[in-house]
């Protein structure tokens, strides 16, 4: 390729990058109006403004919109990540990854309580392959919990990407029962964020346990609340002496 075909080969990725986020955006639109259900493909590139042709080439099925709204959230909630939290303070970053993620799905719960529903009752009946995305969002824990352990503020007696792997496993836990109607969205972020702190104090350094043992008192408290339930007395949460 000849460098006079270089800025021409670079517009065709930037009109077909724009092209593929108003396909997305008009998805958004059509989940949001009325449900997974709503997103059929000539919906959908009637929405857009393009053929169901155009559609088919740059994401091929239907599901793979679905997965590319969930990737799409992903990039978005990671962008955020440096602008609001960056690497400087990790465990910051680890609180961070919850919270924002959290706050992002919420503020646009029409959107994401339809897709993970479907995303859920697909994997329970075998209809829909689960996105490629727990891997993605394991790993944004994991550089915060490396860069704490570099810090000497955690220990490296677990292997990192398990732990991470872990956290995100009680994140997607809360995120399903918040999709199901069983907690709202407060809860969502204070048992996702229950499940952080209790990983990081298994090799925290004696440096951030009183911190993480303060934070965990504050969601027991909001814990059982949201039970309905008087929270544990605070000197039960540590059983030194």
């Amino acid at each position: 390729m000849s460098q006079l075909d270089e800025p021409s080969r670079s517009l065709r990725e930037v009109n077909c990058e724009a092209r593929r986020q108003r396909i997305l955006e008009a998805a958004r639109t059509l989940i949001a109006r009325g449900g997974v259900q709503a997103l059929s493909m000539r919906k959908l590139a009637l929405e857009a403004g393009v053929s169901v042709t155009t559609l088919y080439n740059l994401f091929g099925v239907r599901n793979a919109i679905l997965a590319a709204l969930v990737h799409d959230a992903i990039d978005r909630i990671d962008q955020i990540l440096e602008d609001e939290a960056p690497l400087d303070d990790p465990i910051e970053r680890c609180r961070a990854v919850i919270t924002v993620s959290v706050r992002y799905i919420g503020d646009q719960e029409a959107v994401f309580r339809p897709m993970v529903l479907t995303l859920y009752q697909g994997l329970l009946l075998g209809g829909i392959e689960r996105p490629d995305t727990s891997e993605r969002a394991a790993h944004m824990q994991q550089v915060a919990i490396e860069k704490a352990i570099a810090e000497g503020l955690l220990r490296d007696t677990l292997d990192p990407g398990v732990l991470a792997s872990q956290i995100y496993h009680g994140y997607d836990l809360a995120c399903c029962q918040w999709a199901y109607g069983l907690i709202d969205t407060a809860g969502f972020r204070a048992r996702a964020l229950y499940g952080l702190y209790v990983a990081l104090l298994a090799v925290a350094t004696d440096q951030i346990r009183p911190m993480l043992e303060g934070e965990l008192g504050k969601l027991e408290a909001e814990l059982g609340g949201l039970r309905g339930q008087p929270p544990r007395p605070k000197s039960t949460l540590s059983a030194g002496p």
